[in-house]
Protein backbone atom coordinates (compact mmCIF):
# COMPACT_ATOMS: atom_id res chain seq x y z
CA UNK A 1 0.00 0.00 0.00
CA UNK A 2 1.41 3.85 -0.84
CA UNK A 3 -0.71 6.67 0.47
CA UNK A 4 -1.86 7.12 -3.01
CA UNK A 5 -4.81 4.76 -1.67
CA UNK A 6 -5.22 7.16 1.30
CA UNK A 7 -5.53 10.59 -0.43
CA UNK A 8 -6.71 11.92 -4.00
CA UNK A 9 -4.67 14.54 -5.60
CA UNK A 10 -5.94 17.21 -8.39
CA UNK A 11 -2.78 19.59 -9.83
CA UNK A 12 -3.93 22.15 -12.22
CA UNK A 13 -1.82 24.70 -14.19
CA UNK A 14 -1.56 26.47 -18.03
CA UNK A 15 -5.51 25.14 -17.97
CA UNK A 16 -4.38 21.28 -17.98
CA UNK A 17 -5.08 18.97 -14.83
CA UNK A 18 -3.34 16.38 -13.64
CA UNK A 19 -3.01 13.32 -10.85
CA UNK A 20 -0.52 11.35 -11.09
CA UNK A 21 3.43 12.05 -10.75
CA UNK A 22 4.86 14.91 -12.37
CA UNK A 23 6.16 18.54 -13.01
CA UNK A 24 4.52 21.14 -15.00
CA UNK A 25 5.26 24.93 -15.33
CA UNK A 26 4.08 27.78 -16.66
CA UNK A 27 6.30 31.13 -17.22
CA UNK A 28 6.39 32.20 -13.48
CA UNK A 29 4.62 29.08 -11.40
CA UNK A 30 5.97 25.12 -11.25
CA UNK A 31 3.48 22.35 -10.07
CA UNK A 32 4.89 19.00 -8.79
CA UNK A 33 3.13 16.02 -7.47
CA UNK A 34 3.72 12.79 -6.26
CA UNK A 35 0.71 10.74 -4.86
CA UNK A 36 2.23 7.92 -3.96
CA UNK A 37 4.41 9.90 -1.56
CA UNK A 38 1.78 12.08 -0.87
CA UNK A 39 3.92 15.23 -1.97
CA UNK A 40 2.92 18.21 -3.09
CA UNK A 41 5.15 21.43 -3.85
CA UNK A 42 4.45 24.35 -5.71
CA UNK A 43 6.69 27.19 -6.49
CA UNK A 44 6.49 30.69 -7.49
CA UNK A 45 9.19 32.35 -9.72
CA UNK A 46 11.33 32.84 -12.93
CA UNK A 47 10.36 29.58 -14.46
CA UNK A 48 11.11 30.00 -18.84
CA UNK A 49 12.11 26.29 -19.12
CA UNK A 50 13.40 23.22 -17.43
CA UNK A 51 16.51 24.74 -16.08
CA UNK A 52 15.07 28.03 -14.41
CA UNK A 53 15.20 28.39 -10.64
CA UNK A 54 11.31 27.71 -9.90
CA UNK A 55 11.41 24.47 -11.67
CA UNK A 56 14.73 23.20 -10.18
CA UNK A 57 13.31 23.98 -7.36
CA UNK A 58 10.24 21.77 -7.17
CA UNK A 59 12.65 19.26 -9.34
CA UNK A 60 15.11 18.90 -6.32
CA UNK A 61 11.86 18.89 -3.61
CA UNK A 62 10.62 15.65 -5.31
CA UNK A 63 13.66 14.39 -5.83
CA UNK A 64 15.10 14.56 -1.89
CA UNK A 65 11.75 13.64 -0.58
CA UNK A 66 11.20 10.49 -3.38
CA UNK A 67 14.84 9.59 -2.29
CA UNK A 68 14.52 9.94 1.88
CA UNK A 69 11.43 8.54 2.24
CA UNK A 70 9.64 6.42 -0.49
CA UNK A 71 11.01 2.81 1.32
CA UNK A 72 9.49 4.77 4.73
CA UNK A 73 6.52 7.07 4.35
CA UNK A 74 3.90 3.97 5.23
CA UNK A 75 6.21 2.85 8.33
CA UNK A 76 4.79 3.45 11.46
CA UNK A 77 8.16 3.87 12.90
CA UNK A 78 8.57 6.88 10.82
CA UNK A 79 8.15 10.13 13.16
CA UNK A 80 7.12 13.81 12.00
CA UNK A 81 10.16 15.27 13.13
CA UNK A 82 11.92 12.53 10.84
CA UNK A 83 10.05 14.15 7.70
CA UNK A 84 10.43 17.61 8.28
CA UNK A 85 14.56 17.00 9.01
CA UNK A 86 13.91 15.77 5.17
CA UNK A 87 11.91 18.82 4.34
CA UNK A 88 14.33 20.88 5.97
CA UNK A 89 17.63 19.82 4.33
CA UNK A 90 16.00 19.75 1.21
CA UNK A 91 15.03 23.49 1.68
CA UNK A 92 18.49 24.03 2.45
CA UNK A 93 19.70 22.09 -0.42
CA UNK A 94 17.50 24.16 -2.90
CA UNK A 95 18.91 27.24 -1.31
CA UNK A 96 22.57 26.48 -1.80
CA UNK A 97 21.72 25.40 -5.28
CA UNK A 98 19.68 28.89 -6.18
CA UNK A 99 22.13 31.44 -4.33
CA UNK A 100 25.16 29.40 -5.63
CA UNK A 101 23.16 30.26 -9.26
CA UNK A 102 22.89 33.82 -8.47
CA UNK A 103 26.62 34.31 -7.45
CA UNK A 104 27.67 33.04 -10.93
CA UNK A 105 25.11 35.60 -12.51
CA UNK A 106 26.03 38.33 -10.50
CA UNK A 107 25.84 41.43 -12.11
CA UNK A 108 24.33 40.20 -14.96
CA UNK A 109 20.83 39.84 -14.17
CA UNK A 110 18.54 40.20 -11.61
CA UNK A 111 17.52 38.00 -8.73
CA UNK A 112 14.35 37.90 -7.35
CA UNK A 113 14.61 34.52 -5.58
CA UNK A 114 11.68 31.52 -5.16
CA UNK A 115 8.82 31.55 -3.32
CA UNK A 116 7.98 27.57 -2.44
CA UNK A 117 5.20 26.22 -0.40
CA UNK A 118 5.37 21.90 0.31
CA UNK A 119 3.10 19.57 2.03
CA UNK A 120 4.37 15.89 2.94
CA UNK A 121 1.41 13.85 4.07
CA UNK A 122 1.78 10.99 6.42
CA UNK A 123 -0.17 8.87 7.56
CA UNK A 124 -2.19 9.96 10.30
CA UNK A 125 -0.66 13.54 9.74
CA UNK A 126 1.07 16.18 7.35
CA UNK A 127 4.15 18.35 7.45
CA UNK A 128 4.17 21.69 5.74
CA UNK A 129 6.39 24.59 4.80
CA UNK A 130 5.71 27.65 3.13
CA UNK A 131 9.05 29.98 2.18
CA UNK A 132 7.79 32.77 0.83
CA UNK A 133 4.12 34.35 -0.03
CA UNK A 134 1.93 31.18 -1.25
CA UNK A 135 -0.50 30.46 -0.20
CA UNK A 136 -1.62 26.81 2.01
CA UNK A 137 -4.92 26.30 3.41
CA UNK A 138 -6.29 23.19 5.25
CA UNK A 139 -10.38 22.64 5.40
CA UNK A 140 -11.11 20.28 8.38
CA UNK A 141 -14.42 20.29 10.76
CA UNK A 142 -15.86 23.02 8.03
CA UNK A 143 -12.81 25.68 8.98
CA UNK A 144 -10.62 26.92 6.71
CA UNK A 145 -7.28 27.37 8.08
CA UNK A 146 -3.84 29.10 6.89
CA UNK A 147 -0.86 27.07 7.46
CA UNK A 148 2.75 28.30 8.07
CA UNK A 149 3.14 32.09 8.85
CA UNK A 150 3.59 35.15 6.40
CA UNK A 151 6.99 35.61 5.31
CA UNK A 152 8.95 38.39 4.38
CA UNK A 153 9.53 39.47 0.78
CA UNK A 154 13.48 37.91 1.64
CA UNK A 155 12.01 35.21 2.96
CA UNK A 156 12.42 33.48 -0.15
CA UNK A 157 14.48 30.76 -1.77
CA UNK A 158 18.20 31.82 -3.12
CA UNK A 159 18.19 35.27 -1.92
CA UNK A 160 20.23 34.73 1.65
CA UNK A 161 23.11 32.18 2.09
CA UNK A 162 21.50 31.03 5.36
CA UNK A 163 17.67 30.34 5.15
CA UNK A 164 14.88 30.25 8.39
CA UNK A 165 12.13 28.24 7.52
CA UNK A 166 9.16 27.35 10.06
CA UNK A 167 7.71 23.98 9.36
CA UNK A 168 4.00 22.89 10.39
CA UNK A 169 2.43 19.79 11.68
CA UNK A 170 -1.41 18.61 11.72
CA UNK A 171 -3.38 16.49 11.76
CA UNK A 172 -4.77 15.25 8.27
CA UNK A 173 -8.00 13.13 8.98
CA UNK A 174 -10.86 11.74 6.57
CA UNK A 175 -12.54 14.38 4.69
CA UNK A 176 -9.99 16.98 5.64
CA UNK A 177 -8.69 19.23 2.19
CA UNK A 178 -5.41 20.77 1.77
CA UNK A 179 -5.43 23.48 -0.91
CA UNK A 180 -1.89 25.58 -2.46
CA UNK A 181 -1.84 28.31 -4.46
CA UNK A 182 -1.22 31.69 -5.08
CA UNK A 183 -2.11 34.54 -2.56
CA UNK A 184 -4.25 36.29 -5.24
CA UNK A 185 -6.53 33.98 -5.70
CA UNK A 186 -7.66 34.01 -2.06
CA UNK A 187 -7.95 37.51 -1.62
CA UNK A 188 -9.76 37.93 -4.94
CA UNK A 189 -12.06 35.07 -4.15
CA UNK A 190 -12.50 35.54 -0.32
CA UNK A 191 -12.11 32.53 2.68
CA UNK A 192 -15.58 32.22 2.91
CA UNK A 193 -15.86 31.17 -0.82
CA UNK A 194 -13.51 28.45 -0.80
CA UNK A 195 -14.65 27.63 3.02
CA UNK A 196 -18.05 27.01 1.80
CA UNK A 197 -17.17 25.56 -2.20
CA UNK A 198 -14.72 22.73 -0.37
CA UNK A 199 -17.54 22.25 2.23
CA UNK A 200 -20.63 21.94 -0.47
CA UNK A 201 -18.16 19.60 -2.43
CA UNK A 202 -16.20 17.72 0.10
CA UNK A 203 -16.58 14.49 -1.67
CA UNK A 204 -15.69 15.54 -5.23
CA UNK A 205 -12.64 17.63 -5.63
CA UNK A 206 -12.92 18.09 -9.36
CA UNK A 207 -16.41 19.80 -8.64
CA UNK A 208 -14.86 21.58 -6.10
CA UNK A 209 -12.43 22.89 -8.31
CA UNK A 210 -15.08 23.53 -11.08
CA UNK A 211 -16.31 26.11 -8.86
CA UNK A 212 -13.37 27.77 -8.00
CA UNK A 213 -12.03 28.10 -11.44
CA UNK A 214 -15.05 29.71 -12.75
CA UNK A 215 -15.25 32.42 -9.65
CA UNK A 216 -11.41 33.31 -10.64
CA UNK A 217 -12.62 33.71 -14.52
CA UNK A 218 -15.37 35.84 -13.39
CA UNK A 219 -12.69 37.64 -11.42
CA UNK A 220 -10.54 38.37 -14.70
CA UNK A 221 -8.54 35.96 -14.54
CA UNK A 222 -6.68 35.38 -17.86
CA UNK A 223 -7.11 31.51 -16.96
CA UNK A 224 -7.54 28.86 -14.81
CA UNK A 225 -5.69 29.28 -11.33
CA UNK A 226 -2.79 27.49 -10.57
CA UNK A 227 -3.47 25.07 -7.74
CA UNK A 228 -3.19 21.93 -5.83
CA UNK A 229 -5.94 20.47 -3.88
CA UNK A 230 -5.83 17.26 -1.96
CA UNK A 231 -8.45 15.19 0.37
CA UNK A 232 -7.78 12.22 2.69
CA UNK A 233 -9.82 9.42 1.69
CA UNK A 234 -11.58 6.35 3.30
CA UNK A 235 -10.99 2.95 1.41
CA UNK A 236 -12.25 -0.51 1.70
CA UNK A 237 -8.38 -1.44 2.08
CA UNK A 238 -8.05 0.45 5.84
CA UNK A 239 -11.33 -0.57 6.52
CA UNK A 240 -10.40 -4.63 6.10
CA UNK A 241 -7.13 -3.58 7.87
CA UNK A 242 -9.03 -2.15 11.00
CA UNK A 243 -11.43 -5.32 11.11
CA UNK A 244 -8.77 -7.68 10.88
CA UNK A 245 -6.81 -6.40 13.47
CA UNK A 246 -10.10 -6.41 16.07
CA UNK A 247 -10.61 -9.96 14.97
CA UNK A 248 -6.79 -10.97 15.95
CA UNK A 249 -7.39 -9.41 19.76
Amino acid sequence: MNLKDSISIVAQINNVQFTEKDIQFSSGEVVGINPELGLMVLAQGECQAEDAAAYKSVEIMLDDMELNLKSTINDSSLSSSMVDRCISESLDNINEYLYFQAERKAGLEKVDGVDLAVVQIQQNNMSCCNVGSLSCLRFSGDELLVLGKDSAIDDKLGIKTALQSTIVENDFSEGDILLLTSPDLVSQLGHDFIRVTLSRFNDNLEMALRQINTRALRHDFEQKPVIIICRRIHTMKQSRNWFNKMLNH
